[in-house]
């Protein structure tokens, strides 16, 4: 299947977030899949966060000719997977750079904003985020949008990070540009970097039973793939974060010596799944 631009049904009603949505703030700005680095980056950290996702999703029930939507589908490494268990996969982003290969596989890929642009309702039997949700500008909003588009007995499953383990690191240099990183992406993106800690609250009140949750703390060492991750995201914005006075070009260069130490141990973001199965009609 090809790539599309806009495919899906355009929402009803004039937008009302909390923040005057523009996807060209995403798309064009960090985390941009103009970036020279940023298929690496996404390649990083699918290394350490695919298996856990797999297994969430093994964990719902999963089985072949199932309908799933992954929203946000970054480089493609889940939207892959589940069309080799044998789902029929639509996967989106606001930029498919990396996810028009997918077609060959058979996978539908949709450049498609989860504001402004629809599907029918009960469409599909899962839907996936992780580490989209918490970017968007009303959460809760997008929460109910998805819930919608799930079938009766159709599980939603979110994986979002919470910041709250690197604003008290005792490695001073890494502290301190995480806490940069961390007000960069809250006034450039909109990000809400601590949303993710509420879950599974925002699921209540959807349509959704069976709800529940885990949390699990990231592990990060000098020179493995999560320290190396960190280094590429925060390379992307470093220019910008300098440029606002919230850390110094020294500040970076400390954070990657500590990051690359072989001696470097601590916590990276915390990964909240919460999940919830779509009420019977």
């Amino acid at each position: 299947m090809t790539a599309s631009t806009g495919t899906a049904a355009p929402a009803d009603g004039p937008s009302r977030e909390r923040w005057e949505w523009n996807e060209e703030r995403y798309r064009d700005g960090v985390f941009s899949h103009a970036v020279s680095t940023e298929r690496e980056r996404l390649r990083l950290l699918e290394s350490v966060l695919d298996e856990h996702t797999r297994g969430h999703f093994r964990r719902q029930g999963l089985a072949s000719g199932h309908r799933v939507l992954e929203v946000g589908g970054g480089g493609g490494s889940v939207a892959r997977w589940l069309a080799g268990e044998g789902a029929e996969v639509t996967v989106t982003d606001l930029d498919t750079t990396y996810l028009d290969e997918l077609s060959e596989a058979g996978v539908e890929v949709l450049r498609h904003d989860v504001y402004t642009e629809d599907f029918p309702e009960g469409t599909f039997d899962f839907i996936h985020t992780r580490y989209v949700v918490i970017h968007l500008p009303d959460p809760e909003k997008a929460v109910a949008r998805l819930t919608r588009w799930l079938k009766p007995g159709g599980v939603l499953l979110l994986e979002e990070p919470s910041f709250f383990p690197i604003k008290d690191s005792p490695h001073p240099a890494y502290r301190k540009v995480m806490r940069a990183f961390r007000s960069h992406l809250e006034s450039a993106v909109g990000t809400d970097t601590e949303w993710a800690r509420s879950l599974p609250v925002p699921l209540r009140d959807k349509g959704l039973d069976d709800i529940g949750y885990d949390a699990r703390f990231q592990r990060i060492a000098g020179g493995d793939d999560e320290a190396e991750w960190w280094r590429l995201t925060l390379e992307q914005t470093r220019e910008a974060v300098v440029a606002e006075g919230l850390a110094a070009a020294e500040d970076f260069e400390a954070a990657y010596r500590e990051l690359s130490d072989p001696g470097f141990h601590d916590l990276s973001l915390a990964v909240f799944t919460a999940w919830g199965r779509k009420q019977e009609s």
